[in-house]
């Protein structure tokens, strides 16, 4: 029994490490399909992403949202090879990229320093609120840490192998030299770290770490550099190889990479000469540990620290007993355990897993600071692993109960608040789309309904994200494989009606029909109403059931008839003004009616008041219900509000609308699309009517 709570001697070891594991498991998967709520957009990208592999894909950057690197994505694709394209898949692939993390981290601090460290630092990221939450999130980020510390073990394990005698670079023999330098585990570190490059943006500073180690060995050790320089080199050339196709594309595509910008412009100010946002970033960031932390409820309780106040008084004990070693002399070996250069190692990994956050700020620090999350928690378990060193044998007993209780107590906060009050908070539910999972779970049932009677189901939705990368993401990663794919609109400013005999139009709370609308929905019925939970912030869900003829008949009453066809992408059938008079600084509503008759990526619809000189004197561009995906054959209603310049003179003008291509993501290039009325061209838009403005 001894030995199995002797953590320094192999049994016990391994009992202590399998409890820590199981404990880690257990807070990873627990109600992984329903906590958190839904998928957020970018999870849902992820997915997606993943299933393009899974269809041919083979990009090395993908530029979806802010673009992003791939490993994540293919490491997904492989998951959903086995297990299915499953949103909850995603999940998965983070939980085994978190477990890595802790094994690879127990590994490493087990060479590094001693067991107890290790067992403790396993400890902490097995029950810890950050990891925990980070574990449970489809997010490339969780990747780099646990591929970065694969690459710190392997070059550890080089080095200790080189200073033990246990293996030896021939020098004098150059084909083995070469060969040794290949088949050593630098060159396995130098893999990892390569890969590290294709996880997450901040992978590109902490590389840094190698080199760094290099130079500080040689100013404590004369004969450091000799020994250690031919492997880091190999370290830092194999990481480099594998990067380079990475960092040709970006140098080729450098619009692809909208985030770097973003995220540069507080040191863009500092070029300029105003220090005061890095000033106040660096102040937010250096509180991250046990003051305010990340604001955002996306990937935290808002403010909530990275430390529970004792677990963070033991980091800063941490922190300074590894500055302390820093100084102390004698001829250890450097890379022996509990050596200068491990803690020299660690101090730098937490720096520059910490650069990005204190460049950036404390917002969105969750996933920022990734880098660092891994040697974070070894600065407490190297102030417990001190302790303990210091009592006497008496005490040491009572510390074990106490480490016990810090970090079982630990867990039960992480509980507390990621599965309690995180979990269930009405912004999380928002940030996460649960609305819209209940729509999904909604639409597969009413879809299973129908294929009984073998009728097929159209539906569509309104949401305030209607884009192809939002929204439409989560639904393709929630709804069943063979269940219909609903169609987008944003019903704040448009109603999209499925060209079927009976179809669904839902809506939430979140967007709503204007009052400007709602006449053209006066057919349908309400088939159901959801209430989700009453404290949700986008309550209720309304179903109604629609059919397309009886609609537009009803329609057409009001409408005034204007058929034209805009390239080959829409129909216009009609519209309805809400006045031909109206005063200089009032606005005017006018409703359009289209049948859509091909998806075209990145159309925009345009409504012009044209003045005497040709340009115009009001306009409004938007489309609501995004092009990409329109299905030929439904019935787009669109919202126009035009305000009227208060300076505008008294007259008659033009109103006219047409539709146009954006060439470029930021559609400063755009391409109008020709207009046909009965079989000729009348140019590349069209005038409805005249708006009389008066005083």
């Amino acid at each position: 029994m001894r030995d199995f709570l002797d953590v320094e001697k192999r049994t016990g070891f391994y009992f202590w490490l399998l409890l820590i594991l199981l404990t880690a498991v257990s807070l990873r998967l627990f109600h992984l399909t329903t906590i958190p709520p839904g998928l957020t957009h970018d999870e849902a990208d992820h997915g997606i992403t993943a299933v393009s592999i899974l269809n041919g894909s083979r990009e090395i950057y993908f530029t979806v949202g802010y673009g992003r690197e791939p490993l994540f994505d293919y490491a997904t694709a492989g998951m959903m090879a086995l297990l299915g394209q499953k949103g909850w898949v995603l999940r998965g692939t983070a939980v085994l990229f978190s477990l890595l993390m802790i094994g690879a981290m127990t590994a490493w601090t087990r060479r590094a320093f001693k067991n107890r460290v290790a067992l403790l630092t396993a400890a902490g990221l097995a029950v810890g609120f950050w990891p925990v939450m980070a574990a449970r999130q489809g997010l490339r980020s969780i990747t780099l840490p646990a591929l970065f510390t694969l690459a710190l073990y392997f070059f550890w394990r080089a080095l200790q192998k080189l200073e033990t005698g246990d293996w030896r670079l021939k020098s004098e023999n150059t084909p083995t030299f070469h060969f040794s330098l290949l088949t050593s585990p630098f060159l396995l570190a130098g893999i990892f770290l390569g890969l590290t490059f294709y996880t997450y943006i901040p992978a590109r500073g902490l590389w840094l770490l190698f080199p760094a180690l290099l130079l500080l060995g040689s100013l404590w050790q004369r004969n450091w550099l000799r020994q250690a320089l031919p492997g880091t080199v190999v370290v830092l050339l194999v990481a480099g190889v594998m990067a380079l196709p990475l960092f040709a594309y970006l140098r080729a595509n450098p619009a692809a990479e909208v985030r770097i910008d973003e995220l540069s412009k507080p040191l863009t100010a500092v070029l300029q000469g105003d220090f005061s946002l890095l000033w106040s970033n660096i102040k937010g960031g250096l509180a991250i540990f046990t003051f305010a932390g990340d604001s955002a409820w996306r990937y935290n309780i808002p403010r909530r620290p990275l430390l529970e106040p004792i677990m963070g008084l033991l980091y800063y004990l941490g922190v300074g007993l590894a500055v302390w070693q820093l100084f102390r002399g004698g001829e250890r070996p450097l890379a022996a355990p509990d050596g200068r250069l491990a803690y020299a190692a660690a101090l730098i990994w937490l720096l520059g897993g910490l650069a990005p956050v204190l460049i950036t700020g404390p917002a969105l620090s969750m996933t920022q600071g990734m880098g660092m999350q891994p040697v974070l928690y070894l600065f407490p378990a190297l102030a417990l692993d001190r302790l303990w060193q210091v009592a006497s044998s008496k005490w040491q007993v009572v510390g074990t109960l106490g480490v016990i209780l810090l970090f079982g107590g630990t867990a039960v906060v992480t509980v507390r608040d990621y599965f309690g009050t995180w979990a269930n908070a009405p912004e999380v539910r928002v940030q996460y789309e649960s609305t819209m999972t209940a729509v999904m779970d909604y639409l597969a049932e009413q879809d299973r309904a129908n294929a009984a009677t073998s009728a097929s189901l159209s539906a569509s939705i309104s949401t305030i994200t209607p884009g192809p990368f939002h929204t439409p993401a989560l639904a393709q990663m929630t709804l069943p494989a063979d269940a219909s794919q609903p169609r987008w609109f944003d019903g704040r400013g448009s109603l999209l009606v499925p060209d079927a005999d009976e179809a669904l139009v839902v809506f939430s709370g979140f967007a709503p029909l204007p009052p400007a609308l709602e006449p053209y929905l006066a057919t349908a019925v309400l088939q159901d109403t959801l209430p989700l939970r009453p404290s949700d912030a986008d309550r209720p869900i309304w179903v109604y059931r629609i059919g397309a003829d009886d609609a537009l008949a009803a329609w057409q009453t009001w409408l005034t008839p204007q058929p034209a066809r805009f390239g080959s992408a829409a129909e216009l059938i009609g519209y309805d003004l809400s006045t031909e008079q109206v005063a200089a600084g009032e606005r005017v509503q006018l409703v359009t009616v289209w049948q859509v008759q091909a998806a075209s990526p990145d159309l925009r619809l345009f409504t012009h008041v044209v003045g005497p000189d040709g340009i115009p004197l009001a306009q409004a561009d938007r489309l609501d219900a995004p092009s990409g995906s329109w299905v030929a054959g439904d019935w787009l209603v669109q919202l126009h509000e035009v305000e009227i310049p208060a300076e505008t003179a008294v007259g008659r003008y033009p109103l006219t609308i047409g539709l146009y291509n954006c060439l470029d993501p930021a559609c400063e290039q755009t391409q109008r699309l020709p207009v046909q009325q009965n079989g000729t061209a009348v140019g590349d838009n069209l005038q409805l009517t005249e708006l009389m403005v008066t005083e």
